[in-house]
């Protein structure tokens, strides 16, 4: 039996232009993906996160923070 620990973390998802998306996780500097649909792009950034982690544990650094707020602000032009 394994003691997992669970993570949460800020993605940022964006529609490509030429089609597609690109993922990417603010905690991880250099974690980001790109996928063809919205489901792959998260099965892909769930394991890149999952080999960051891994790294992470590695080199005993310690597991980042999700520090991230999201918002929305309204602008007027």
């Amino acid at each position: 039996m394994t003691n997992n620990k669970e993570y949460r973390f800020t993605v940022i998802i964006e529609p490509c232009e030429e089609g597609g998306y690109f993922a990417m996780c603010p905690a991880f500097p250099g974690c980001h993906v790109e996928g063809e649909t919205y489901e792959e792009i998260l099965t892909e950034m769930r394991a890149s996160i999952n080999a960051f982690i891994s790294d992470y544990i590695k080199e005993g650094e310690p597991i980042p923070e999700d520090e991230v707020t999201v918002t929305s602000l309204k602008v007027a032009v």
